[in-house]
């Protein structure tokens, strides 16, 4: 995002610090939906789902958890 749109800027003017930073805190494992509700009711505007979605997806590093088993039993 090269220049925020006002309703960006409408609603990290309304945090303590920035979007981005409250998206990271709050992101977890939680959909797009339950985030958006959360941060509507935070901020007192509503911003939809798709609307943080599109502007944080790309931002948004996922974890996956992988178990690597050096010798599983019945390896030949």
């Amino acid at each position: 995002m090269t220049q925020p749109s006002a309703l960006y800027q409408l609603v990290e003017s309304k945090l303590d610090g920035t979007l981005a930073d409250w998206v990271a805190a709050n992101k977890g494992s939680v959909g797009w939906k339950p985030l958006a509700s959360k941060l509507s009711a935070e901020v007192g505007v509503t911003v939809s789902a798709e609307t943080l979605r599109l502007w944080f997806a790309d931002r948004i590093q996922t974890r996956t958890t992988v178990v690597v088993v050096a010798d599983p039993a019945g390896a030949a």
